[in-house]
């Protein structure tokens, strides 16, 4: 080879250097998209079933994935104003996208569009979230998935249902089948029943099984933790456990709407989870104890209720150093075997149900101390059983809701008031 043909060479082998540098660096260059891309992302939205959908930029790296931009759906359910909206700041999915669309191709089927993702995601969100992790999981290409900024909320019947804002999702790959990574949430709401900040917690999960370990949070002014196991074939609470140390229970009246008056004190809930949905709160299984230390009870509409008054208004205001007692949670209710209130007026015992609902049905015994029982009339002091310490006892029933109690006495309480009346008039 002459030296003509040796510096063609060189020029032939420095072009061919220089376009594959250009090549491989084009694929680590972001290409922006305000028309194509976005309308691609938003086509097989609503071909996963959104209602209505908006994105609002996407970027393509070639070599180490994708990114998405302010990503808003909604899915309406039925006619009854059922449903939902999604919302995500930020999502990147770290991945080798020429890879990827290989996988894609050998195995077309991995993400089905004829489906009503949507849908699913409402109806049957646990068995959704294993095919989507299991088809994520079998793309060997994708190594890691990331969103920021992620808000749902749900309507039931036009009103604001649970919610939740402010969260963030990390995903890595775990071996063959499987992710792991970390959630959090600013805050999810459960109207009328609780309200969880900062909450953080590792995830472990495939096709099968979901893994909640370490998490932690806050709960009006306590703190959250817990470690759950989810069947997702099954959508089926497999094992946990929850503890809440410190409740705020002036916060969760306000945050819940509990009861009309005020409480005051401190809650510590310890519970162990045996099965149900986690998808349907009235199937959850559950059992545990609770503790509420320096309970204030003031103006509760059992307080207020009509019989409480005739024995006495100074029982509107009550306190307690320490209520305590272990229930069971099934069918949609707290179930207590006995709890106990130990107060420097009022001493009692409780037993019965709670409903998530409101509901309650409670058989109770209360005694009263011997210098409250002094200062009642008579008459009231008669309808009291004595105690050895001088105080009063009495048996009732409660019934109805915590906004609208039944209270209904004992036929005891009026026998021997009936009976106390007459031996005073015939003295």
């Amino acid at each position: 080879m002459n030296n003509n043909d040796n510096h063609k060479f060189e020029k032939m082998t420095a072009l061919a250097l220089f376009l594959l540098s250009l090549i491989v660096l084009a694929g680590f260059i972001p290409i922006g998209s305000v028309g194509f891309f976005r309308g691609v992302a938003e086509s097989v939205l609503k071909g996963m079933g959104a209602d209505t959908v908006s994105v609002g930029s996407v970027s393509v790296v070639l070599w180490t994935g994708l990114r998405v931009k302010d990503v808003n759906a909604y899915k309406r359910i039925n006619d009854k104003g059922d449903g939902y909206r999604v919302g995500v700041a930020r999502a990147d999915v770290r991945c080798n996208l020429p890879g990827a669309a290989v996988a894609l191709a050998v195995n077309p089927n991995v993400f089905k569009t004829d489906r009503d993702i949507f849908r699913e995601a409402y109806e049957k969100p646990f068995e959704l979230a294993g095919d989507v992790f299991g088809a994520a999981a079998s793309l060997r290409p994708v190594k890691k998935i990331a969103l920021r900024g992620v808000g749902v909320c749900f309507t039931g019947k036009g009103q604001t249902g649970v919610s939740v804002s402010g969260a963030e999702v990390n995903f890595g790959r775990d071996g063959e089948r499987a992710l792991s990574g970390r959630v959090s949430a600013g805050e999810a709401v459960i109207p009328a029943l609780a309200k969880v900040e900062m909450f953080n917690v590792k995830v472990s999960v495939d096709d099968k099984k979901l893994e909640l370990t370490d998490g932690g949070g806050t709960v009006f002014g306590g703190k959250l933790r817990m470690n759950v196991s989810v069947d997702l074939r099954q959508s089926k609470i497999l094992s946990g456990e929850a503890f809440i140390g410190g409740l705020d229970l002036e916060k969760f009246c306000a945050g819940t709407g509990f009861s009309p008056g005020s409480l005051a004190g401190r809650m510590d809930i310890d519970a162990r989870l045996e099965g149900g949905s986690p998808v349907r709160l009235d199937s959850v299984k559950a059992n545990g104890f609770a503790t509420v230390t320096n309970l204030t009870a003031a103006d509760l509409a059992l307080q207020k209720a009509p019989v409480v008054n005739r024995l006495s208004r100074d029982l509107r205001r009550l306190s307690f150093s320490r209520v305590k007692g272990g229930f069971t949670v099934a069918g949609g209710r707290f179930h207590f075997k006995e709890i106990v209130g130990v107060g420097d007026v009022l001493k009692f015992r409780s037993a019965g149900w709670v409903g998530f609902d409101g509901k309650l049905s409670q058989d109770f015994e209360g005694e009263l101390s011997r210098d409250f029982v002094a200062g009642l009339p008579k008459l009231v002091r008669n309808s009291l059983e004595k105690t050895e310490s001088e105080g009063g006892r009495f048996k009732c029933r409660f019934g109805g809701t915590f906004h609208k109690p039944r209270v209904e006495v004992d036929r005891s309480v009026y026998d021997r008031a009936i009976g106390g009346f007459f031996r005073d008039i015939f003295k």
